[in-house]
């Protein structure tokens, strides 16, 4: 037997269990593992040196594509620099595999040459770390290492989905032959997917009067959403959605933030909560929840996991959301005499008429901005959120039914750049790339990357630098601690830009930014437009518009 069947193996393995696409970072270490990848996958195989970046990539094309995505990496810090990626992955729920290259075991703390301690390395941020026999001396050796790569994608595809990490200690000579793949072992994991609601949930959920369903971030799922578009026709039922939730409808609740903001929240108290997906943004709808004491919470997860978002989960249901909905979709209408509904869509609408009054006195600034780019998209567009204030303000507006993606499982401004460019090479559709400068700037080594798909369209909202310290609550104005918040910053965007030969254009007042966007759309590669905004007064702006429309 070839001492490294094994590492032919592997890619074999992968790409019959439905694996596509390997993001590889160059290395000496990793050299048999890019080998075997090639041999197996081809032009598949996409090179990309900052490994931070790469892994990001790969997050961005495993969240579009709904398959796990490949991550190979050198020894050493190479693969530390996965750790944002894969934290990322693990808490927003995307299948990912690393597979990191090791220096033998007797070599580790011996002060060898790129060594550190790789073994289980990403720790709890990870689903599950497996090291592969340094060779295959005896069958049992195959055997252990097949039975790794097919446990790896049951884990990182299974109920939540999420990252599993591989470890492969490999000793020198590096660049030698490889053998052809010889698969032993290739095992389904057939899992239960139907769902048949108990009928004491049945009970409750008809007896309640007003149910609230709150929606977390989800990818787009047109089944999904159909059937809570249906539940939000029943008169009890209000879903709240985020633009993150993918989910949208005539009836469905989508500014939450802004409607609690200017209501009497006990007018709005709910018999029952059914809440599934990922994060909320809105800080004040969980406040909203988390005073429900008197309130039923169910929580619906894949996995179980009983996560207690609001602090008042009274029944954790493991099950996909879809097969939820299906069952309480049967049970009917039973009160249609409830004004419940009624009311939260009285409010919702009562705020985008406030909303849309006060928006034509409001100045040029990160506001009016975002209120032209918000209604400058179109259905058939991607979008991705950068964090911090731009998640934020885009909410603040009505989205058309797009799919908008956000690295909101961590909500950190690293990779977010990597991450769209990731999902726009997997499809032909425009996805454009909201970030805040200092988003930008952070993971402009994403541009480093000459597989940039052309149908990536950048726009960079520049308000020199971490204007959300003065949005939320906390220290603001002179403080002498905001330089240390705000991370005011003097780089010029377009010349980051030229080193990277990309499009560029300048916005700097409001009978710009449609023709800007406008260009943006129509440039045939990836463009970046740079909106910049007065940083001083962006945050007076914002509260005095709040602050009407609370009046």
């Amino acid at each position: 037997m070839h001492q490294r069947q094994h590492i032919a193996n592997l890619p074999a393995i992968l790409k019959e269990k439905g694996v596509e696409k390997i993001i590889v970072s160059p290395g000496s270490r990793n050299a048999p593992l890019i080998q075997a990848f090639y041999s197996v996958f081809g032009n598949n195989c996409i090179s990309i040196v900052d490994e931070r970046s790469a892994a990001y990539f790969a997050l961005g094309i495993a969240l579009i594509s709904k398959k796990p995505a490949v991550i190979i990496s050198t020894s050493g810090t190479a693969s530390l620099n996965y750790a944002p990626a894969i934290a990322e992955a693990f808490h927003q729920g995307v299948p990912l595999i690393a597979i990191t290259a090791d220096r033998p075991a007797e070599w580790i703390d011996q002060q060898d040459n790129q060594t550190i301690r790789q073994s289980g390395i990403y720790g709890l941020n990870c689903k599950a770390s497996f090291e592969f026999p340094l060779e295959c001396r005896l069958y049992e050796d195959l055997w252990f290492s097949e039975r790794i790569v097919n446990e790896t994608i049951s884990i990182c595809s299974k109920e939540k989905p999420g990252p599993v990490h591989i470890n492969v200690p490999l000793r020198e000579p590096l660049y030698t032959e490889l053998p052809e793949p010889d698969i032993n072992q290739l095992i389904d994991f057939i899992a239960e997917t139907r769902f048949s609601i108990p009928e004491t949930l049945k009970e409750i959920w008809s007896l309640s009067k007003r149910i609230l369903i709150i929606c977390g971030q989800s990818s787009p799922d047109n089944r999904l959403n159909a059937l809570l578009n249906q539940l939000s026709g029943d008169k009890r039922i209000v879903v709240i959605s985020e633009p993150i939730s993918n989910i949208s409808g005539k009836n469905i609740i989508n500014q939450p933030d802004l409607l609690l903001a200017t209501t009497y929240v006990e007018d709005l108290t709910p018999d029952l909560v059914v809440y599934f997906g990922g994060q909320l943004v809105s800080k004040r709808l969980k406040v909203f929840l988390r005073q429900l004491s008197k309130t039923q919470f169910w929580l619906i997860h894949p996995s179980g996991q009983p996560i207690d978002t609001f602090m008042h989960v009274s029944k954790v249901i493991q099950a996909y959301p879809v097969s939820v909905f299906e069952e309480l979709v049967k049970t009917g209408i039973t009160d249609s005499n409830s004004e419940y509904s009624d009311f939260w869509k009285n409010l919702q609408e009562s705020i985008k008429n406030k909303v849309e009054k006060n928006l034509k006195e409001v100045p040029y600034s990160d506001l009016s901005a975002f209120d032209k780019i918000a209604d400058w998209t179109t259905s058939d567009d991607i979008i991705f959120l950068g964090n911090s204030s731009i998640i934020r303000y885009m909410f603040m507006f009505p989205f058309k039914f797009h799919s908008v993606f956000s690295n909101r499982g961590t909500s950190g401004i690293d990779g977010c750049l990597s991450t769209s460019a990731g999902i726009a090479s997997e499809t032909k559709k425009h996805v454009y790339s909201i970030l805040g400068d200092l988003s930008f700037i952070y993971d402009s080594n994403g541009l480093w990357n000459k597989n940039l798909p052309p149908n990536l369209k950048i726009i960079v909202i520049n308000n020199q630098g971490g204007n959300i310290f003065e949005l939320i609550d906390g220290p603001a104005g002179n403080n002498p601690i905001m330089p240390y918040l705000k991370a005011h910053h003097p780089v010029d965007l377009e010349m980051i830009s030229k080193a990277y030969g990309l499009e560029y254009s300048l916005c700097i007042n409001p009978g710009e930014l449609t023709n800007s966007l406008n260009w943006l759309k129509n440039t045939g590669r990836v463009s970046i437009l740079e909106v910049k905004t007065p940083g001083d007064i962006n945050p007076l702006i914002f509260r005095n518009f709040v602050n009407k429309l609370r009046e």
